[in-house]
């Protein structure tokens, strides 16, 4: 039979990445056929001086759907102009040789693409390196927005998804419009194929489904053709955007394309100002500013953040060598007098606030050296006597579990209710000791009162209790039971680690935190990662990279306090929203003037809000996320709402005694779900917050179970629904919701610690 998708791959001095390339290909299932039946895969080797060929016959001898084609030396886009003429797939797929597939990375797009009969395809992926993964935040903004059968240019953030990976493409699409990747340009050449592709489709869909894994080399000896910084990289991005100009794109995708080329630049010109000489680099500035004068202007260099902005400004204008000292961090009173000279404010003002920064870096760096040096002295000396006196007091105990939660800061969570299960003796039988650390400051302490084995955050005994323990429990990470874990983790790397988490995943991946390459490099893989239910072990699994027997289905320990459905009705609306991480280190005026702050105070001042709360005979609680807590008063209350904080008050009692709960992208909705309680989703912020945190593990158009809102007319309005339906949840959420939910019994914290005494 004819091939469902081609999968094309140039291939030049890889030998070090191919075998893991062509592995993660050969594990692919497509539709219900094997990886022979369903793809053909094209390798063109672009004259590659190392063993990459070998490797790949070596191959061919196993597989017969393994095509390997060879050329001299004539770069990438030569390269996969060939291999797409000659490919016999319905669809093409586009993956680079030291680059990955996860499992089962095709068969969904190609799903989606005959439901939809979309032509192209765009869908999630991941960066990563020895150190470290992440999420790439323009892909992840375009994939998560789960788009459907859309024109390209009705919807801007479809320019920013540049590479032609983690892409499916329709062949009969590439051929008929004679669509090539541009030859001659090394550099973003495939985002002008890309933009060609989806501005001739006959429209596009997008899937937060993980298709690709990014490898982001480590190797200096031999960088990727995008790592190379030289002269020629300047003038392929500028050629590029030139480029763009076929498409006579709408104001806001040409706002975006001069963004994406303007970060190209300021990424290379960083390295390479630091690399040359004055005279060296001279003839690319000069070139730079003749290309931001005729194609850019200077509206858009304004947005960038002062490092970035004041040199890019001094180029526009013309001052070559300023611009050099800039980049080289020299900021001397020649800046000042040239912006003084142009009347640009932004120049004299970054100029006053780089220096000054400069400055109070340099004195700060000196000041943290020396507190350092304390502080590491004192930790070594404590480190080093509780590890004599643990040995001397614990000889023979490996019983000891040490219990945490948000870096030792409360008692309210999850890892909250495992300690209290266990000081039940009527519901606690096992043999293992548990110990539960926290901050002596911390509100929530208090919660402990009564309860033996609760030992303070950083003391002695805590360091004792940590040197000792077997198992560590903990529910965000391993600094919820030692702050300084990466320290000491090859020591005790050895010991169980059981990963309860907050909340259900399922509305963001946190920014890449939790999945098992990136706990992996933190030393903090857990021996069980605890679900609450089938479906979201498929999710880990899948999403996450979590073999099944890492994750255990037990539900979530917090669950068991919850009650299952309420019996009495409160009046009471919780808006719970998450926080940004993009605003945790603004000041006061900063964040009054975000995005973030002004819907949320814009909802409980509105005149309509407060006043369907008057007809209704409701109130509100808006509690904040424990790093809003510095802004607390910045948000007005009155006598129908409340302002509580996070870090103080009991989270759940607010989630027990309300009928409705309105939040953003919060894990614990599920708490109010697991009550067969309503939830509201107000998403006024979706591209960016998904952008940065890598969207939901659920596609956002049929996953989420609750509506979903961008406006707060829209909010009231479904408000008003709930409220004439009694304040019950609406058939087709509850049925999405259930499947969260293995158990409703309220033993969750008793199958967790059968876990940990088993």
């Amino acid at each position: 039979m004819n091939k469902l998708i081609s999968v094309i791959i140039p291939v030049y001095n890889v030998e070090k990445y191919i075998r893991d390339c062509i592995d993660s290909l050969t594990i692919q299932v497509v539709a219900g056929f094997s990886f022979e039946e369903s793809v053909e895969v094209i390798f063109i080797d672009d004259g590659s001086p190392d063993n990459s060929v070998e490797i790949i016959r070596e191959y061919q001898n196993t597989y017969k759907n393994i095509y390997l084609i060879q050329q001299e030396n004539a770069g990438q886009s030569v390269a996969r102009n060939n291999a797409i003429k000659i490919a016999s797939g319905e669809y093409v797929f586009f993956l680079d040789s030291d680059d990955l597939l996860p499992p089962d990375a095709l068969s969904p797009l190609y799903k989606l693409a005959k439901e939809t009969d979309s032509e192209v395809i765009v869908s999630h992926s991941k960066a990563f390196n020895s150190r470290r993964s992440w999420f790439i935040e323009d892909h992840a903004e375009v994939a998560s927005a789960a788009l459907r059968k859309v024109k390209f240019f009705h919807h801007s953030i479809l320019v920013k998804t540049p590479a032609p990976w983690a892409k499916l493409y329709k062949r009969n699409l590439l051929l008929r419009n004679n669509i090539e990747f541009p030859v001659g340009i090394k550099l973003a050449e495939d985002w002008i194929f890309v933009m060609k592709a989806m501005y001739k489709a006959n429209h596009i869909s997008t899937t937060p489904h993980i298709s690709y894994l990014y490898r982001g080399r480590d190797d200096e000896d031999n960088p990727s053709c995008t790592q190379i910084v030289n002269e020629k990289v300047f003038y392929d991005l500028t050629k590029v955007y030139e480029l763009t100009l076929q498409f006579g794109l709408p104001d806001r995708q040409t706002y975006l394309a001069k963004l994406f080329v303007l970060r190209g630049l300021l990424y290379r010109l960083t390295k390479y100002s630091a690399d040359c000489t004055i005279d060296e680099v001279k003839p690319v500035y000069k070139h730079l500013r003749h290309f931001l004068n005729s194609h850019i202007g200077d509206k858009p260099l304004r947005v960038f953040t002062p490092p970035r902005r004041l040199p890019l400004l001094l180029i526009y204008h013309g001052f070559y060598s300023e611009a050099h000292r800039v980049m080289n961090g020299v900021f001397k009173k020649s800046c000042l007098n040239k912006g003084i000279k142009k009347s640009d404010n932004d120049i004299i003002q970054d100029y006053h606030s780089l220096k000054n920064k400069k400055l109070k870096a340099k004195i700060r760096k000196i000041k943290n050296k020396v507190k350092s040096s304390c502080i590491n002295t004192a930790w070594k000396a404590k480190y080093g006597i509780s590890k004599v006196v643990s040995a001397a007091l614990y000889k023979d105990s490996d019983n000891i579990v040490l219990v945490g939660e948000r870096l030792g800061k409360t008692a309210n969570d999850s890892s909250y209710h495992v300690f209290c299960h266990v000081q039940d003796a009527k519901k606690y039988k096992g043999n293992k000791e548990y110990y539960y650390v926290i901050d002596g400051k911390a509100k929530t302490k208090e919660n402990l009162d009564g309860f033996p084995n609760v030992i303070k955050y950083g003391s002695l005994k805590h360091f004792i209790i940590f040197n000792r323990a077997s198992t560590y429990v903990f529910s965000d990470s391993m600094r919820d039971v030692f702050h300084q874990w990466q320290r000491v983790a090859e020591e005790h790397k050895h010991k169980r680690k059981i990963f309860l988490q907050h909340g259900i995943f399922a509305l963001n991946r946190a920014t890449g935190y939790y999945d098992k390459n990136s706990m992996e490099k933190r030393h903090e893989l857990p021996d069980k990662f605890i679900v609450s239910s089938d479906f979201e072990k498929q999710l880990i699994c899948k999403q996450f990279g979590f073999d099944k027997s890492e994750v255990s289905v037990t539900g979530l320990s917090r669950f068991d306090k919850l009650p299952k459905q309420q019996s009495k009705r409160s009046s009471r609306i919780l808006i719970l929203p998450t926080w940004r991480d993009w605003l945790s280190n603004v000041n006061e005026k900063q964040f009054i003037n975000s995005q973030y702050y002004k819907k949320i105070n814009e909802l409980i001042s509105s005149d309509s809000f407060n006043k369907m709360l008057a007809e209704h005979n409701m109130s509100a609680d808006v509690c904040l996320h424990h790093k809003m807590h510095a802004h607390l008063k910045a948000l007005p209350c009155s006598n129908k709402i409340t302002i509580h904080s996070m870090n103080d008050i009991d989270v759940q009692s607010l989630i027990v005694s309300a009928d409705i709960m309105i939040t953003d992208y919060s894990s614990a909705s599920f708490d109010m779900l697991y009550q067969r309680k309503p939830v509201l989703y107000y998403w006024f912020d979706a591209q960016k917050f998904f952008s940065t945190r890598g969207g939901p593990l659920v596609c956002p158009r049929t996953g989420i179970p609750g509506p979903v809102v961008t406006s707060e007319k829209n909010l009231i309005e479904e408000l008003k629904g709930i409220i004439s339906n009694n304040i019950n949840m609406d058939k087709k959420y509850e049925k999405v919701a259930n499947k969260f939910f293995t158990y409703r019994d309220n033993k969750n914290s008793k199958r967790i610690v059968d876990l940990i005494e088993a």
